[in-house]
């Protein structure tokens, strides 16, 4: 998938995937019931939407957006320029292997990992990059999903999902688990997200995991 063709030529008009408006509110629940947070990174940000909104509400708190697409990245840095938003950062970077060797308090990655091939080692190095005492909160394919997506996108571009469609780059709970060395919780439930049947993608497992202090 060439992100940056896609963004050039898409008219994403700063969409939210997954759960659409919803997903600011639910990270913001998040941020209040698990935080404070210092610095919050999202990989895979996209448009960027959620961090735009978040760092409005929380200026005291630095939110890196970080995104394969240099379009993208450009595009988000503009905005954030134009808004004076000057706890709102971008960089480009990719998994499952990121350049960078900052870390942070909260690690979010949402509707990324479908298009990562070796997402145990993508889920590693998220994890690796969250500080002591602080979370990681990931959306990720289970087995279910090459089934499910099998089905929804039919008449919808298949081969930006084909790793899904393969069952090549799904993840169990348990394999999560392995990763980390850490028990991953539902997101879902920790932030009391309503059921949403509107997109399947929305049916897809998203887990939180604490990383315990030194």
């Amino acid at each position: 998938m060439d992100w940056d063709e896609f963004y050039r030529n898409a008219d994403y008009d700063r969409c939210i995937y997954l759960r659409g408006e919803a997903m600011v509110d639910y990270l913001e629940r998040f941020l209040e019931r698990f935080g404070p947070f210092e610095r919050v990174a999202s990989v895979g940000c996209g448009p960027g939407s959620v961090l735009f909104a978040l760092a409005s509400r929380y200026p005291d708190t630095e939110f890196h957006g970080i995104d394969i697409s240099e379009q993208v990245v450009a595009d988000n840095r503009e905005r954030a320029a134009e808004r004076g938003l000057e706890n709102l950062t971008f960089a480009v970077d990719a998994l499952p292997d990121l350049e960078t060797d900052e870390r942070f308090d909260l690690v979010y990655s949402a509707a990324t990992l479908f298009f990562v091939p070796d997402t145990a080692a993508a889920v590693a190095d998220l994890y690796a990059h969250v500080a002591d005492g602080g979370y990681l909160v990931i959306n990720y394919p289970d087995p279910e999903c090459p089934a499910r997506f099998d089905q929804w996108l039919e008449g919808r571009r298949r081969e930006a999902f084909d790793l899904v469609l393969s069952g090549e780059n799904v993840l169990s709970s348990a394999d999560i688990r392995e990763c980390c060395d850490t028990e991953p919780r539902d997101y879902w439930d920790a932030v009391d997200a309503t059921e949403d049947e509107s997109f399947l993608v929305a049916k897809t497992p998203m887990v939180y995991l604490e990383k315990s202090e030194l």
